[in-house]
């Protein structure tokens, strides 16, 4: 009886170590749920809060970004008769050789491709859930816009915003024309557009009457300048910010000035796009960094 004794308090012991075991796991396991939720609760914000700085504005409860793409217009095509060709488009060939179709088609605004695949590139961005609202919208429907935060694609040539953005007064940077740069002291910068290399430029700046936003542009002299910029902006911000003010980006409280960022992009090839020249606001002056 006693040996009997003996092996049910055993057993309930073993029992015991087990529950209480179990219960350690549960509460381990609920301990590291918890942490890992705040770790990547926290990794969000941070990269939210550092995004903000760079782009200038704060991204308050529905705060709005608007995309700025620059609209086209066919002009009217006759055939060889004078008759009005309504359906002036045609398909490509498919990629591997393939036959086209064969219709003919209409578009009554052409957009560019490489504002398509740019305005991708920065919705992706800003596609921070919940807070920021992100819309397209063309530079006509955009021409009286001014107290909102925006990113237009394109050089003054194809974009009416951009051009309003290059010629306010807060803009101490650039000036472009079909050909190529120049800063505003009149030099000429060496960046051109060929078959082999392609440049643009990101540009940053506060406008004075409404402090609170932030106005961007993204342009490139060819269409992979421009689809370039917006890669690199989109994918490769964080660099971009520790680049324009290293101290401002690590003391984490000093606000990034405004910028100008030049950028070269082989053709064809978004993700080639590197940095070939940083300026920034210096006490309203136009200072190289890079």
């Amino acid at each position: 009886m006693l040996n009997d004794l003996c092996l049910n308090q055993l057993a309930c012991g073993t029992s015991n170590a087990d529950a209480r075991s179990l219960l350690w796991n549960v509460v381990g396991g609920i301990i590291v749920s918890i942490l890992t939720g705040l770790f990547f609760y926290f990794r969000y914000k941070l990269r939210a809060y550092h995004l903000q700085r760079l782009i200038g504005f704060r991204f308050k409860r529905e705060a709005e970004v608007r995309i700025i793409y620059g609209q086209l217009l066919l002009p009217v095509i006759r055939d060889p008769n004078g008759n009005r060709i309504s359906h002036p488009y045609v398909k490509p060939e498919r990629r591997g050789g393939a036959l086209p179709l064969q219709g003919t088609y209409s578009i009554e605004h052409p957009v560019s491709e490489c504002e398509v695949r740019a305005s991708t590139y920065l919705a992706s961005l800003f596609g921070l859930r919940g807070i920021l609202r992100t819309s397209v919208a063309s530079d006509i429907e955009s021409d009286q816009l001014l107290d909102s935060n925006l990113v237009s694609l394109g050089g003054p040539g194809s974009n009416y915003k951009t051009a309003d953005i290059l010629a306010s007064p807060a803009n101490i940077f650039i000036r472009m024309t079909h050909t190529g740069f120049a800063l505003l002291n009149g030099q000429q910068l060496p960046y051109g557009c060929t078959n082999e290399v392609d440049h643009g430029f990101i540009l940053r700046i506060t406008p004075q009457d409404f402090p609170n936003r932030s106005w961007i542009v993204c342009a490139g002299l060819g269409e992979w300048g421009t689809s370039g910029t917006a890669w690199y902006l989109a994918h490769q911000w964080k660099r971009l910010a520790r680049s324009i003010h290293p101290f401002a980006y690590w003391s984490g409280v000093m606000r990034i000035p405004d910028f100008l960022v030049i950028v070269r992009v082989v053709p064809g090839q978004d993700q080639s796009s590197h940095i070939e020249a940083i300026y920034r606001n210096a006490s309203n002056q136009c200072k190289r960094v890079q």
